[in-house]
C-alpha cells in the first residue's frame, strides 16, 4: 500500500516524521507533496521508500491512502485538483479543522493532530489526534486512520462538528495557549527577582510536566491536588483566589471567540 501526503507545513510534517520514524508502518512507499520542493528534497535521501514531488497529482495517481495537510481555504481547490486522478477506492483524510463537506461515495475522514505529538524517540506516543469520519467512510477505512494516528499520539474518535471543534481547542489550540502562559507568568516573576526569565521558565516548565503527570495517571484528581497544595491563608490560597475570580471570564471569552 503506497501513502500519499499533500503539505509539509507543520502538521504535514509532523505526520511525515512519525511515519518516517515509526518505520513506515509497513507501507510500500510514502510520497510526500509540497509546492516548495526543496523543503522536501533532503527527505528522499533518507530511504528509498519516499518519493518526493511538487505535483499533487502524482501523489494520487500513485497512493490509495492521502492525507490531505493544506490550510483550510486550499482543502476544496486539492481536492477538486486530485479528483480527477483518483479511483472509486481511494481513501482521503484531511487535517482541517472548521470545515464540513462531502466528497465522493468513500466519504471523508478528519484528523486534527497536535504539536504535541512531535516525534520523540524517548516518547514515541503522546498528545491527541481528535478523528471524525463521515457517514460514508467504511469500517476497514476507519480503522487504518484510527490505527496509524494512534501509534504515536492518543486518539478521541468523535461524531459531531461542534464536539470536533471543542476537542480540537482542547487537544490542538492548547499548546498554544500554554505556552503562552507561562512565558506571561515567567517575565512577571522575573520582574521581581534575580532569577532569569529563562530559569524561572525552565522551573515553570518542569512543575508543568510533573504536574500533568500526577493528574493523568490519577494520582491525584485536580481538586486533591489543589486541596494538597493550598494551605488557608497560605500563598498559594491567595493565588488561586485570584485565578477563581478572573480566569472563569477570560476562558468564557475565550471559547466564544473560537467557536
Amino acid at each position: 500500500m503506497n501513502l500519499g501526503i499533500i503539505g509539509y507545513g507543520n502538521i504535514g510534517e509532523l505526520i511525515s516524521q512519525n511515519i518516517i520514524n515509526h518505520d513506515f508502518y509497513n507501507l510500500n512507499k510514502l510520497y510526500i507533496a509540497n509546492r516548495t520542493l526543496s523543503k522536501i528534497n533532503h527527505l528522499k535521501d533518507t530511504d528509498p521508500r519516499i518519493s518526493v514531488t511538487d505535483d499533487n497529482t502524482e501523489v494520487a495517481r500513485n497512493c490509495e491512502k492521502i492525507i490531505i495537510s493544506v490550510k483550510t481555504p486550499n482543502l476544496i481547490n486539492v481536492l477538486e485538483q486530485i479528483k480527477p486522478h483518483l479511483n472509486k477506492d481511494t481513501q482521503i483524510i484531511h487535517t482541517c479543522a472548521g470545515i464540513d463537506l462531502k466528497f465522493e461515495d468513500n466519504g471523508l475522514s478528519c484528523v486534527i493532530p497536535t504539536i504535541s505529538s512531535t516525534y520523540d524517540k524517548n516518547n514515541p506516543k503522546k498528545g491527541v489526534s481528535i478523528i471524525m469520519h463521515d457517514e460514508n467512510v467504511s469500517a476497514e477505512n476507519k480503522d487504518f486512520v484510527e490505527d496509524l494516528f494512534s501509534k504515536f499520539s492518543h486518539i478521541k474518535v468523535v461524531d459531531n462538528t461542534l464536539d470536533l471543534e471543542i476537542a480540537t481547542i482542547a487537544a490542538s489550540c492548547m499548546p498554544a495557549f500554554i505556552a503562552l502562559s507561562l512565558d506571561l507568568f515567567a517575565n512577571k516573576l522575573e520582574e521581581r527577582c534575580n532569577l532569569s526569565k529563562e530559569e524561572t521558565f525552565k522551573i515553570l516548565a518542569e512543575t508543568l510536566n510533573s504536574t500533568t503527570y500526577i493528574l493523568n495517571e490519577d494520582i491525584y484528581s485536580p481538586d486533591e491536588l489543589i486541596n494538597k497544595v493550598a494551605t488557608k491563608n497560605g500563598i498559594t490560597q491567595k493565588g488561586l483566589d485570584v485565578l477563581d475570580e478572573d480566569l472563569p471570564a477570560i476562558y468564557k471569552r475565550l471559547i466564544c471567540n473560537l467557536l
